[in-house]
């Protein structure tokens, strides 16, 4: 089953023409932004998780289709339409993120195996999702909850571990 996401807007230039832009996640035809039914492709710029920040320039207008994990948002002259807050351009992923995400994954695998990995990794994707959206406080406690996590569950492991062999 392939997954695919589309939204569309609606926006008006300088000079009162309605352009249609459109913005698909997935599927068969891939990733692709159509402008005026214009397709572009588009690739993420990080291998984990789905980082796009497109440009697109209309006449008196600057659009920013900005993609982070499957939400879809776009900013027209700065301004967000979703919500009305301050467009920044997507930077790059700050390198202590990717220390944390080493230690959640592996340390997930050394403390209870691919369970404790599969806790790491989906915590991951909330961290580097709060990391990109500026979110320091927030991708920290998804650092912290992977790790209880992964304690928790070695623990649990080990108790039904020792009650499959008897010794309980």
């Amino acid at each position: 089953m392939v997954i695919k996401m589309k939204k569309e807007w609606d926006v008006n230039d300088n000079m009162g023409n309605v352009h249609k832009i459109q913005c698909t996640l997935g599927g068969f035809g891939g990733n692709k932004i159509i402008v005026d039914n214009d397709v572009y492709k588009y690739k993420s710029s990080n291998w984990f998780i789905n980082i796009v920040d497109y440009q697109i320039n209309l006449p008196g207008i600057v659009c920013n289709v900005v993609i982070i994990g499957n939400k879809m948002k776009l900013a027209v002259n700065g301004v967000y339409l979703e919500d009305g807050s301050q467009y920044e351009p997507v930077g790059n992923m700050p390198a202590w993120i990717w220390v944390l995400v080493a230690i959640s994954c592996i340390g997930g695998y050394f403390l209870s195996g691919i369970l404790g990995m599969l806790v790491g990794v989906i915590f991951c994707i909330l961290m580097i999702t709060a990391a990109m959206n500026k979110k320091t406080g927030v991708a920290i406690a998804m650092f912290v909850i992977s790790l209880v996590l992964e304690i928790i569950l070695m623990f649990v492991l080990a108790v039904i571990y020792a009650a499959i062999q008897g010794n309980i």
